[in-house]
């Protein structure tokens, strides 16, 4: 069994990987390190777990790490991560800044991004279903994200790098590339403060356009409120020369009436994080490439951070100008 650690407990998947590393045939997590050693205790004490009193100390105890920290914790981690030689698998995104994510590529770290959404089986159809080369050339597409404010750090921009834009829209520009095969090229954005969550940005609307013409509008709102029924939400159309496909990531559910009149929805089957773990660690085992690479997550990435820039400005953003200007 490989052994794993957390690196951060302060992200809200942090509790769910843990759950499902129980469950896993692969791996076991073992150890916990947190900047904010009550935090760490409590999240211990919760999963059964060790605390290690520093990074360094924790890769020593186990065979790969989860990072699930703050977002501005991430290019600590990774790096602290390479210089032991132990397999990462890195919450999104990929870095708060360009000069994060540039400081995370360039660490040599063997690192996986959670991409969890390519694993749910309605969009591994939609992908095979777009293979199969029948749809045609690409046209448009849309995609929204939508979920509660998910509380702790998120609100904070100097621990997240923003809110919903930062949190949602590298899931859609990831999902909606994973599935195409696009590149993106402009990024328009507005965002707006409406339940006034800290000092981040709750709502938006992303307009991207790609590099063979076609273009996309992205959701990543948290217009949810607390406890509905079904808040989290990850849908998208795309539309083909010869078609179109919709695809629902969280179609898998039964609602659940109490007798009280309550809603809860129950998802059925395995996770897309049961996926992505998998997968992830069936990597480490056999010594392959991580299954989701770097440069995937810095696509996403720089979508959101172009977003960010293009709301603050009211501009339209041009990536491949920044790509240019740092190559």
């Amino acid at each position: 069994m490989i052994k794993i650690g957390f690196l951060g407990c302060a992200h809200v998947h942090a509790a769910t990987y843990c759950q499902e590393l129980r469950l896993s045939q692969q791996g076991r997590p073992v150890a916990v390190f947190d900047h904010d050693r009550a935090r760490a205790d409590a999240f211990a004490a919760a999963h059964d777990l060790t605390v290690a009193p520093t990074p360094e100390g924790l890769c020593a105890m186990v065979d790969a790490v989860i990072i699930t920290g703050e977002h501005v914790t991430y290019p600590e981690y990774v790096a602290v991560a390479a210089t032991a030689d132990v397999p990462v698998l890195c919450e999104k995104p990929l870095g708060t800044s360009a000069e994060a994510a540039k400081a995370i590529l360039s660490s040599g770290a063997w690192l996986s991004v959670a991409f969890p959404v390519r694993y749910a089986p309605p969009v591994r159809q939609a992908k095979a279903a777009i293979e199969n080369g029948s749809l045609g050339a690409l046209v448009a597409m849309s995609g929204t994200n939508h979920a509660a404010f998910p509380g702790g750090f998120f609100g904070t921009r100097s621990e997240s790098g923003g809110g919903a834009l930062i949190d949602h829209v590298v899931h859609l520009a990831d999902a909606l590339r994973w599935l195409t095969g696009c590149e993106y090229r402009t990024v328009y954005a507005e965002a707006g403060r409406f339940s006034r969550v800290g000092d981040v940005e709750d709502a938006g609307q992303v307009v991207v356009t790609t590099t063979d013409g076609a273009w996309a509008s992205i959701d990543p709102s948290w217009s949810r409120p607390v406890g509905m029924p079904g808040a989290n939400d990850l849908v998208m159309t795309l539309w083909f020369e010869n078609g179109r496909l919709s695809i629902d990531a969280f179609a898998r559910h039964a609602s659940l009436v109490d007798e009280d009149g309550a809603v809860t929805h129950l998802p059925y089957g395995r996770s897309m994080d049961a996926e992505l773990l998998d997968d992830w660690l069936t990597a480490i085992r056999l010594g392959s490439a991580p299954p989701v690479p770097m440069d995937d997550g810095w696509k996403a990435t720089q979508v959101a951070l172009a977003a960010l820039t293009s709301a603050q400005y009211g501009t339209v953003v041009d990536i491949t100008d920044q790509e240019d200007r740092s190559a």
